[in-house]
Formats: C-alpha cells, structure tokens, sequence
C-alpha cells in the first residue's frame, strides 16, 4: 500500500505541478499522454507503474483526482495546479446554499488575518459540498483539522463566480472571510 501511495503522490506532483521533470507534453487542460506518463516515469526511475497499475491508482483514489479521457490513452488531474497556464475544465454555475473549506486551525488564523481564503499557488480555492469530503481535506495535513462552512450562495449573489470540476470540487478566486459563516472542528 505505501508504494501505491507513494506512487500516487508522485502522480499528483507531476500532472498538478511538475510535468516538465519526465518530460511531458501537457496541454492548456492539463492532459498528457497515458504511454508518456508510464514511460517518463518508469525511466525517472524513482517509481516503476505500469497501465494496469495507474488504472488502479485513478480508480481507488477517494477524491476523484484524475481522470482518464473516453479511449485511458490521456490522463489529467482535475484541479490543484499551480502550472500557470493550464486552465482547469469545469462547468460555471450557481453554488449549493452550503459549501465547506477544509483547512487547519493554523491557517485559519491565517484566513482570518488576511481577511480571505486565497487560492495561494493554485488556479482556485477549494470547496466542498459536503462536510465529510471538507473534512478529509481537512485531516491530511496531521495539524488540527477545520473545516469553515461557506455561505456560498451569498458570495454568488455578490457576483462571485463558481465552477465545479469533473471530480465535484467547487473553484472560486477567493472567499473573503465575511461569508465564512461558521467554523468546525469535528464531525459525526
């Protein structure tokens, strides 16, 4: 399981952030070649994967990360780039009521300090529509988990725009802290 993982991980690094590093042709969505990922990162060297191994990967991911186009001969990941020019596929629509932002209360502090969640390094902030999925977000960073329920349909009223990926996570530019509505600090 560690080296699925860890190969999982390496995934996320090369199709959010660093495609150039094997070698990959990517296109303005993020889309690469199946046969040039398997191959650039078989010759890196530092994991081996194989098609029916990459398969697997995208199929148990829990967040819907990747996404192999109709034929699995292109993959992408579906949001989190920092890659300037890549413009993440999503359909533009009005927000659910209720989104979440799963986060830490370190950062949270931060949010409340800069007066904004900001999209940091990546094309958008990520939302949530439902508070487990915020909450998974939440407790990966191993520090203590918030997530900050949004009142997203008041941002949107407010002329704030909305897109929702492939994988169902909400993008927005930023979420200024007066719609934080509410913050959370466990669940069930």
């Amino acid at each position: 399981m560690a080296g699925k993982k860890n190969v999982s991980v390496y995934l996320s690094y090369l199709l959010r952030h660093h495609p150039e590093d094997i070698g990959l042709d990517m296109d303005r969505h993020g889309w690469v070649s199946v046969d040039a990922l398997i191959d650039g990162i078989c010759r890196k060297g530092k994991h081996t994967i194989d098609r029916t191994q990459l398969e697997d990967i995208v199929a148990q991911d829990e967040k819907g990360r990747y996404r192999f186009n109709e034929e699995h001969t292109r993959i992408k990941a579906c949001q989190g780039h920092s890659i300037p020019w890549v413009e993440p596929e999503m359909v533009y629509m009005a927000p659910p009521q209720w989104l979440y932002h799963g986060t830490t209360t370190s950062a949270a502090k931060k949010i409340e300090h800069s007066g904004a969640i900001l999209k940091m390094k990546r094309h958008a902030v990520h939302l949530q529509d439902a508070l487990p999925k915020a909450w998974q977000s939440a407790i990966r960073w191993e520090l203590t988990p918030v997530v900050l329920k949004i009142d997203a349909r008041r941002m949107h009223e407010a002329g704030y725009i909305f897109g929702k990926t492939d994988n169902d996570v909400w993008c927005t530019e930023r979420v200024p802290a007066e719609f934080i509505a509410e913050r959370i600090y466990h669940i069930g």
